[in-house]
């Protein structure tokens, strides 16, 4: 038994409308960056313009807007990238590298540190044949650009994170001045 589309929709817009009246939310939308801190500046100290480019598109994914004049700090201080040798082949060849990458960052509110100096670091590996150098060489150009946006979801989950310390930190504070304001 089929019904048509409109009877379908009938259905399930009032589904839609009690699941909306029951304050059902997306995992992550109530401490969105874009409502809790709404612009950030970004400053990038490190000289990592890939790594700036992908947390600049990151903040603009999420609507959040990256404007060179705002309260909210995003500091990227450091980034260290290193390729070394993990195995070796039977002749003495290099059989295996490992990619390292190591970023620093904090994030400000004006004055106050709301995020103190921190550091992720993220790992890929891959085989190496000599064979196939030109497609060893692209696929260790993705491996870099993974962890570029490994590093940016890392820091905007640091990010909503101190979104919702903050507020949790208001909502506790809001409770107190109620219970000091019943008291008296």
């Amino acid at each position: 038994m089929t019904f048509p589309v409109r009877p379908r929709l009938l259905l399930l817009l009032p589904l839609l409308i009690l699941v909306s009246a029951c304050g059902f939310q997306l995992r992550g939308s109530v401490y969105s960056l874009e409502q809790s801190y709404g612009a950030i500046k970004l400053v990038n100290k490190s000289g990592d313009e890939a790594l700036y480019n992908v947390v600049e598109q990151a903040l603009l994914d999420t609507g959040t807007s990256v404007t060179p004049h705002s309260n909210n700090i995003l500091v990227l201080m450091d980034s260290d990238e290193d390729k070394r040798t993990a195995s070796y082949s039977s002749r003495g060849k290099s059989a295996e590298y490992e990619l390292l990458k190591e970023i620093t960052f904090e994030f400000r509110q004006g004055d106050s540190v709301v995020i103190p100096e921190t550091r992720f670091a993220s790992r890929r590996s891959y085989l190496y044949r000599e064979t196939a150098a030109v497609g060893k060489a692209e696929e260790e150009n993705l491996l870099w650009e993974e962890m570029d946006a490994d590093m940016a979801q890392r820091i905007l989950l640091a990010l909503r994170r101190s979104a919702q310390l903050q507020s949790s930190a208001l909502d506790t504070d809001t409770d107190t001045d109620t219970d000091t304001d019943t008291k008296q």
